[in-house]
């Protein structure tokens, strides 16, 4: 018994629970007071769309982080986000959810696919997939009334979709901790 319950403190040290959970236009949303609040911001402004039905089947949990990424595999499907991606502004926030459960929405696409297998990296995380996203989450930024500066930099990263690096192996993770968002 006193393996579990050492093994128990140890989760809770590698994974902290970041304040409380609620339930934001059925999604829930785990974190401190003010990732909350920007983050019922964010989902707010997505609430009305159409591609809101999307998101919301493909992404069951918004947890705040050190950095930004999506854990397609997770029940519910993560998106754990960095400080520097919550407390832009709520549009552009928004457009950060609506790419990464487009991840998500790859990734089960490609298990449903090969239901017996782990889907390939590149099915969901690859630069084809990326540029998917990045189409997503302009769409979203165009129903928005997103500013044509932030287009532009939505445009210019699907120029160039390895941006965040590797996407196999332990590369990948290595690559995952440098991120700054």
């Amino acid at each position: 018994m006193r393996s579990g319950i050492c093994n128990l403190e140890f989760a809770k040290i590698l994974f902290p629970r970041h304040g409380q959970s609620n339930f934001i236009h059925g999604i829930e949303v785990r974190g401190g007071a003010e990732f909350q609040e920007r983050t019922r911001e964010a989902l707010g402004l997505l609430q009305p769309l159409p591609e809101f039905a999307l998101i919301r089947a493909y992404l069951g949990l918004i947890r705040q982080g050190k950095r930004s990424g999506m854990r397609a595999w997770a029940t519910p499907p993560t998106f754990t986000v960095g400080a520097p991606t919550w407390s832009h502004s709520a549009l552009w926030y928004a457009g950060a959810i609506a790419h990464d459960a487009y991840h998500a929405k790859l990734y089960r696409a490609a298990k449903l696919a090969r239901p017996a297998a782990i889907p390939r990296a590149d099915t969901w995380t690859g630069a084809a997939a990326e540029r998917a996203c990045l189409t997503f989450q302009r769409g979203v930024l165009v129903h928005l009334d997103a500013a044509p500066s932030i287009l532009a930099y939505v445009d210019f990263q699907g120029r160039n979709p390895t941006y965040q690096g590797r996407n196999q192996g332990w590369g990948s993770w290595l690559d995952y901790r440098k991120r700054w968002w």
